[in-house]
């Protein structure tokens, strides 16, 4: 990983002035996606024709790994440990390693990752952040390989490392080549919880952790977005 000056950052974007981008926003922290550079040729395209982004950048702080991307449809800026202040969480890739999950401090440091998946073309699905227990805490919730292990991860971070909570087996959130990810997490007056699909795709799925999935009927992307409105 290196951490790229301001005054770098700001050269190489009008270098690429064709350089695509997505960002997300909390508060006063800006975060960017891009692909400066071109693509790294990982042939992978599991995102349907989503770049393969190389930089993850702030305000005024770039971060970039040696021989991996971001795997990911766009940074999440959300605080996710409770001091007012947000963190980006995203999905990083290495080429050798295949997925892990980041997040990084406003500043551009890296505070914690989970490890990687271990093989190439392995990849990891966010599924959203929310308080998924009640207690106040705030967790990450993802999908272990939405194709292959279809594994609902969800993980805290704390003492600087990204602690695995609990893991719910037969769940997705994602199919080979969508460039976005299906369901995530609503609030519909009980507390925070995720909507994502059976492992097979034919049932819709409301999950808190620590309780049982709760089956929600048939599974078709109209009743999912109806799902997380609540209705």
């Amino acid at each position: 990983m290196k951490v790229l000056g301001a005054a770098l950052a700001a050269l190489l974007a009008c270098s690429s002035a064709q350089a695509r981008q997505i960002c997300d926003q909390n508060a006063n922290l800006r975060a960017c996606y891009d692909d400066r550079g071109g693509p790294v040729g990982y042939d992978h395209d599991i995102l349907g024709g989503t770049p393969e982004w190389t930089t993850l950048s702030g305000p005024n702080w770039a971060l970039q790994f040696r021989n991996g991307f971001f795997e990911d449809i766009r940074p999440r800026v959300v605080d996710v440990t409770g001091d007012g202040i947000p963190e980006v969480v995203s999905v990083q890739t290495s080429r050798a390693r295949g997925a892990r999950l980041i997040v990084v401090s406003a500043q551009g440091k890296l505070l914690a990752a989970t490890r990687y998946i271990g093989q190439p073309h392995r990849w990891l699905a966010v599924a959203g952040i929310g308080d998924f227990d009640g207690d106040g805490r705030i967790e990450i919730a993802y999908v272990d390989r939405p194709h292959l292990a279809k594994q609902l991860v969800f993980v805290r971070l704390e003492a600087g490392r990204l602690r695995e909570l609990a893991r719910v087996s037969g769940l997705t959130n994602h199919r080979i080549g969508d460039d976005h990810i299906s369901g995530g997490s609503r609030n519909c007056g009980r507390g925070d919880e995720l909507i994502v699909a059976s492992g097979d795709w034919t049932r819709l799925v409301a999950v808190r952790m620590g309780a049982a999935p709760q089956d929600l009927g048939v599974y078709s992307a109209d009743r999912m977005r109806a799902a997380l409105a609540c209705q």
